[in-house]
C-alpha cells in the first residue's frame, strides 16, 4: 500500500524501511490540493487524505536527534508517529539521510533533482526491534509556489477548422466561427509556446499537397501540418515538437492558414493546435 503527504510547510513522504508507505496530511489548505496533484503525478502513488498534523511540536524528539532541525519538522514527525501509534519515548533516534546515498527503500520516482529536499531517518524500537521510517520534506519556507516544488506547464488547445467546401487557400475559423486573418485570432494570455499540432479534412477532389500554417502575428510560424492531396478521402496528419521551439509571447495573435497546391477541392477541416504555457 502507498500513500502521500503534503503540507503547508513541507511535503512529505514516509516509508517504512520494508517499503511501506504511511501517510498524514497538514491542516494547510491554501496550498495543499495544488502540490499535492503535482507530487502525486509525479510519484504515481495514491492520496488518502488521511491524517492532521498537531499543533504544537513534541519537545521528546528533540532529545532523540543530533541535527538542527526546525521545530515545524519534530512537529510533522509527530503528527506521523502518532497516526502509527508510535510514542516520542519508542523513538531511538532521528537523522538526517545523505540524499545522494538513499536507502533503498526510499523511491522518489520521477524526481531527479534533490535540491532543497531532505531526507529523515526516524528509527523506532516497540520492543520487537528497531525499524526506520523515512521523511522525505521539501521546506515551503522558501518556495513561492507549487512551480518552485515541481515546475509544471500547462497545456491548452487552440480550435481552429472550416465547415463547407472549397478550393481556394483560405484562413480558417475559430471556435467560435470567426475567421482569422494575419490580425484577427486567438490572443495568447501568458507567454509559451506551440508544441504540437493535428489536422483532419475529406479531400474531394486530388492534386498535390495541403499544407496548415500556423500564424504568429501575422506571419509564418514555421509549424504546421502538411498533407497528401493525391488521393480522395479523409485525410490525417499531426506533428509535435519541443518545448520553447516555437514560441509566442502574451498578447500576440495566433491564427490558421489553409494553403491548397493545385487543383484540389476539400471540406470538413479540424485542426488543434497545443500551445504550452508556464
Amino acid at each position: 500500500m502507498k500513500k502521500v503527504l503534503v503540507g503547508g510547510v513541507l511535503v512529505t513522504i514516509m516509508l517504512l524501511a520494508a517499503g511501506l508507505f504511511a501517510s498524514a496530511q497538514s491542516n494547510s489548505t491554501e496550498v495543499n490540493n495544488t502540490i499535492s496533484d503535482v507530487v502525486l503525478d509525479s510519484l504515481d502513488i495514491t492520496d488518502t487524505g488521511e491524517g492532521d498534523v498537531t499543533d504544537d511540536p513534541s519537545a521528546d524528539l528533540a532529545d532523540k536527534s543530533d541535527e538542527e532541525i526546525s521545530d515545524w519538522v519534530y512537529d510533522y514527525i509527530y503528527g506521523f508517529i502518532e497516526k502509527m501509534d508510535i510514542t516520542p519515548d519508542e523513538v531511538v533516534s532521528i537523522s538526517l539521510v545523505d540524499f545522494d546515498n538513499l536507502p533503498a527503500s526510499v523511491n522518489l520516482g520521477s524526481i531527479s533533482d534533490g535540491s532543497g529536499l531532505a531526507i529523515y531517518g526516524v528509527t523506532f524500537d516497540k520492543g520487537d526491534g528497531e525499524k526506520t521510517v523515512y521523511v522525505v520534506t521539501y521546506s515551503l519556507d522558501t518556495v513561492d509556489s507549487q512551480d518552485d516544488v515541481f515546475p509544471t506547464s500547462k497545456r491548452q488547445f487552440l480550435n481552429f477548422g472550416f465547415d463547407g467546401k472549397t478550393q481556394n487557400s483560405v484562413f480558417l475559423l475559430t471556435a467560435t466561427n470567426v475567421e482569422t486573418s494575419v490580425e484577427k485570432g486567438y490572443v495568447m494570455m501568458r507567454d509559451g509556446s506551440i508544441t504540437a499540432m493535428s489536422t483532419n479534412l475529406d479531400v474531394l477532389k486530388g492534386g498535390k499537397n495541403i499544407e496548415i500554417i500556423i500564424y504568429i502575428n501575422g506571419k509564418p510560424a514555421g509549424f504546421g501540418n502538411m498533407l497528401s492531396a493525391e488521393k480522395a478521402g479523409v485525410q490525417n496528419d499531426y506533428d509535435v515538437i519541443s518545448e520553447n521551439t516555437v514560441e509566442f509571447a502574451a498578447g500576440d495573435v495566433v491564427s490558421a492558414y489553409l494553403k491548397i497546391e493545385g487543383d484540389v477541392s476539400l471540406e470538413d477541416v479540424t485542426t488543434l493546435v497545443e500551445i504550452t504555457t508556464k
